[in-house]
């Protein structure tokens, strides 16, 4: 189980670097038009770019969990037959 997980761990950490690029992101736009921590309002071009981030930094958790119970569940992984012959596996 622990080694089929890599691909998902792979993709969680490539969103846990996405979200990170979203936070830099919002953070060179305050910067850039003069907003300080808290506001979240001023120039429409930083409330489309800090929304941008809320909005997918609101559905990260949800997004974490269905990936992790999906790659979990509909696992494809190697499993191997123990039986020796085809028709011990349908009772005959």
């Amino acid at each position: 189980m622990a080694g089929d997980s890599v691909l998902l761990a792979a993709v969680s950490l490539l969103s846990a670097c996405q979200q990170t690029y979203f936070a830099i992101n919002v953070g060179q736009a305050r910067f850039k038009y003069k907003i300080s921590p808290p506001a979240v309002s001023g120039s429409p071009e930083f409330e489309r770019i800090f929304r941008a981030q809320q909005n997918s930094l609101e559905s990260y958790p949800m997004f974490i969990l269905i990936l992790w119970l999906a790659g979990w569940y509909f696992n494809q992984g190697n499993y191997k037959n123990t039986s020796s012959h085809p028709k011990d596996d349908c009772g005959v």
